[in-house]
């Protein structure tokens, strides 16, 4: 198959892994869709039933390497790729085809979309750069339980995978084809604030860190932090902390069974001294913004050396601006 086709593909398999909105899809490479002069040429790769076959073969069929998305999503996913298709008015894989019709004759299709009143999580599987060069396949990909439609309401922001962070694991991995890295996680001891799902830090243990702490403040994140690590066979790599910002001492209260451990847990005071601090989307309030400067001042007081790297989304540019009254909080870059 030739290159542009299995670029489409992994383009698409990305998306689709990692559970994009349906309505934020898009079926044809941005360096295809730039050039494009109409929608059949913006979408000319998509319409070779070679390259459908295997979208379906790889992502709905029961042979996929990877855990699948719920059928919800799935259903949506083929919906909207089948209607694309319609509209181009070209001949459609005959397996999506069948997918798509007994999904909806047997799937609520709006179930995805629904509020929930609690958490819902699925896995949601994230593929690492394709020159990152991990010694087989399966080491390839993070795999996290996650609950992609929460943005808050039930306690935390913690349980999902947001933007900043998969930026952050971009640069990462952007820095291994450099001569001179200005962020190496090979070899060094790394303390994650804010972890949530735990992406950062697992990409840096699959990426050779010697230690990673990846520490929360919410205990219900940091125990669902755990399966996270262990599922993806890191344990021996990566552990997990409470760790409350301005609290250093470590003495939070919570489950009867995290504190009968805490002594062993993490109190920003390592016997060895961390290498990097590392930090994406852990605050979307400013009144927290003094404690977590507060925080980090104190572990760079305790690990002088130490390289820090804060990766944020800007989504309300008051927060940065000068001009108002609100004490203002620098960047860490």
């Amino acid at each position: 198959m030739p290159s542009l086709q299995k670029e489409t593909i992994s383009f698409i398999t990305r998306q689709f892994l990692q559970q994009v909105p349906v309505r934020s899809f898009q079926f044809a490479l941005p360096s295809v869709a730039s050039k494009a002069k109409s929608e059949h040429e913006k979408y000319e790769i998509l319409c070779e039933l070679e390259v459908q076959h295997e979208l379906y073969f790889e992502l709905c069929g029961p042979c996929s390497r990877f855990e699948p998305p719920s059928k919800e999503y799935i259903t949506a996913f083929v919906k909207k790729i089948v209607l694309l298709l319609e509209h181009l008015k070209v001949e459609i894989d005959s397996d999506m085809i069948c997918y798509m019709l007994s999904a909806i004759g047997n799937t609520d299709s709006q179930g995805y979309f629904r509020p929930a009143s609690t958490p819902q999580f699925g896995p949601v599987t994230y593929l690492l750069d394709e020159h990152a060069r991990f010694d087989d396949e399966l080491n390839d990909s993070i795999m996290i339980q996650e609950s992609r439609n929460l943005i808050s309401g039930f306690g935390t922001t913690g349980n999902r995978t947001w933007e900043a962070a998969l930026a952050l694991g971009e640069y990462i991995l952007s820095q291994r084809q450099l001569a001179h890295r200005k962020v190496d996680v090979a070899g060094k001891r790394i303390l994650e604030v804010g972890a949530g799902t735990g992406f950062v830090s697992m990409l840096c243990g699959k990426l050779g860190a010697a230690k990673v702490f990846a520490t929360d403040g919410h205990e219900d994140v940091v125990l669902r932090l755990r399966q996270n690590i262990e599922a993806n066979k890191l344990s021996n790599v990566v552990e997990t902390r409470v760790y409350k910002w301005g609290n250093s001492s470590g003495n939070d209260t919570g489950h009867a069974h995290e504190r009968e451990s805490r002594e062993a847990d993490y109190k920003c005071k390592c016997t060895d001294p961390i290498d990097l601090i590392l930090g994406a989307d852990i605050t979307f309030d400013a009144e927290i913004c003094e404690l977590l400067v507060a925080s980090l001042d104190t572990l760079m007081t305790e690990n002088p050396s130490a390289q820090v790297v804060i990766s944020a989304t800007v989504r309300n540019r008051i927060h940065l601006d000068p001009s108002t009254e609100r004490p203002q909080t620098p960047f860490l870059q």
